[in-house]
């Protein structure tokens, strides 16, 4: 998810934009602690065949979910907003009763299902949908017009999940293997969604687009982008020789700003592909829908709407297309973990300016980002969505500090390891480096991040994550001058054991200064030092002599 303003210049400025974007507390939330009645099923299909009115601003359809059962299940629930009416439920082709609760649909079944079983559950429903308030952080459907006044409809609802608009099991932990969408629109229209195209049927008036989607999806991933899109196709080689689809659907208006843009997108893949490995759906495609609110990191087909007008950098995209790796790739099991979507994506920009413009244009993205430090980006207790982004009073910390968690993690490891660190994240293995099947998806959590990281750098790198990101305070640098020496010492929160060393560039040449038990000494004499001028720490610096 973006959380950057419009305009490049103004991003510094707009630093709590997420949370000053943020409404009062609410019910419908993502993730938290998974109920018994949807831990006791795995989703492997969804199957959701949707009509979607503009002239009403309703949604029409059935919700078909096949899973297997994992534990005890007398009754289970599938969750969907409380704005929207279930006509009817079915379990394994015949009805089953049900109970409509705020949020949710308990399905009752008549005999207990058995486990290693699998049901399939299909649920009629419609109504007016949420509309979004202020997209893409507030979520819902957004019902807006083209400069003809034609339809321009899109979805977004990572903070609140998918059952928004269609019933799901709304946790992080859960991807469905698999995914159809058969969605129905007025004649004229266009529906780009993720996935492979797989049909376009015309009957009367309306049109069904089918899309398949082969690999596994977090359900907020799940997109509408509905409008008179022309298709702008192209290919793009990747890393691997896969010849992979490109499908940008854009309006007719910005067709010629959007093809001028294409070389500057399939260059921001082609670096990430150098760093992180393939692009992860290759099998499928790689896509862009245009669309009403800033952006969105739909898998296969991003949401983008910023204009196409920087045709050297777009931010926007840049970012959105960092989470095909980190986000649906690479997904947190749990929101408590969402700086692994968030500030891993927020430090692929920064590595991207720093490949193709010079390290010069690395460091300003780096000191464009300001940190809160009100709570933990990674807390070890499970959170919702409104949790992670907004418990202490909200920052965007997951974004910024993460990725200068990141900045400085690759100080303390050195480019080399650091690099592979972020590669085997991505792919932990030949095998999986190589699959297009689904099963190189992953959820993860920050556990396995720090073991990986110990793993390569060869040392134990638990205490670093543990300052940085299992509390809010950062580290204080003390530093002295004694004679001819400069004296270091690390202040952490309770006294927790931190051991990062410390640049300093001495009579012009970068000096690392170990700090194995939290301090160490520099022999300076009379020449002329400066602790950390390069900003390569993430610290709470404190005046020479403190």
């Amino acid at each position: 998810m973006t959380m950057e303003p419009r305009s490049f210049a103004r991003r510094a400025a707009a630093a709590l934009l997420l949370v000053s974007a943020a409404p009062a507390q609410i019910g419908n939330v993502s993730g938290g602690v998974l109920i018994p009645e949807e831990a006791c099923y795995d989703v492997l299909h969804y199957d959701l065949a949707l009509t979607v009115d503009p002239a009403q601003k309703t949604i029409e359809g059935t919700l078909a979910m096949r899973a297997k059962v994992v534990a005890p299940c007398p009754v289970f629930v599938l969750d969907l907003d409380s704005a929207l009416t279930v006509r009817a439920v079915r379990l394994d082709g015949g009805a089953v009763p049900f109970d409509r609760e705020p949020g949710r649909v308990r399905v009752r079944p008549e005999a207990k299902l058995a486990e290693g079983s699998t049901f399939t559950v299909e649920v009629a429903y419609g109504g007016a949908p949420q509309v979004a308030k202020n997209p893409p952080w507030s979520g819902g459907f957004t019902w807006a017009e083209t400069a003809d006044k034609r339809p321009w409809i899109a979805t977004t609802c990572q903070q609140e999940g998918a059952d928004l608009w269609w019933p799901c099991k709304d946790h992080p932990s859960d991807k469905p293997d698999t995914m159809d969408l058969h969605i129905t629109v007025p004649k004229g229209l266009v529906d780009a969604s993720n996935g492979t195209l797989r049909g376009r049927e015309e009957h009367g008036d309306q049109v069904t687009w089918h899309w398949h989607i082969a690999s596994p999806i977090s359900n907020y991933c799940v997109a509408l982008d509905i409008a008179p899109y022309v298709e702008l196709d192209s290919t793009f080689t990747c890393i691997d020789g896969t010849v992979m689809p490109i499908q940008f659907f854009v309006l007719p208006e910005h067709e010629e700003h959007a093809r001028r843009c294409m070389p500057q997108f399939l260059d921001h893949l082609h670096v990430f592909e150098q760093i992180l490995g393939p692009y992860p759906f290759r099998a499928e495609k790689y896509g862009i829908a245009e669309t009403p609110h800033l952006g969105m990191e739909h898998q296969t087909m991003i949401a983008y709407g910023n204009g196409f007008r920087d045709e050297q950098y777009d931010w926007l995209h840049n970012h959105e297309l960092s989470h095909e790796w980190w986000g649906n790739l690479v997904t947190c099991r749990d929101w408590k973990d969402m700086w692994i979507h968030e500030g891993f994506g927020t430090y692929m920009q920064a590595l991207y300016r720093e490949r193709r413009f010079g390290r010069k244009f690395y460091d300003e993205e780096v000191r464009r980002y300001r940190t809160v430090d009100r709570a933990a980006i990674a807390p070890r207790d499970s959170k919702t969505t409104f949790e992670i982004y907004f418990g202490g009073g909200g920052s965007n910390d997951i974004y910024h500090k993460g990725a200068l968690v990141l900045h400085t993690l690759r100080w303390q490891m050195g480019d080399e390891k650091f690099f592979a660190a972020l590669h085997r994240f991505c792919y932990p293995t030949k095998a999986a480096e190589k699959a297009t099947d689904g099963s190189q998806v992953r959820l993860v959590d920050t556990d396995d991040f720090v073991r990986l990281c110990s793993e390569i750098a060869g040392e134990d790198l638990a205490w670093f994550f543990e300052v940085y990101v299992r509390q809010p305070a950062l580290p204080r640098l003390h530093s002295e001058k004694v004679g001819g020496v400069l004296k270091l010492r690390w202040e952490t929160p309770e006294g927790l054991a931190f051991r990062l060393p410390v640049p300093v560039v001495l009579r012009g040449a970068l000096q690392r200064v170990p700090m194995p038990d939290g301090s160490g000494e520099l022999e300076v004499g009379d020449g002329d030092f400066v602790v950390d001028p390069d900003q390569l720490v993430l610290m709470r610096a404190l005046p020479r002599g403190q």
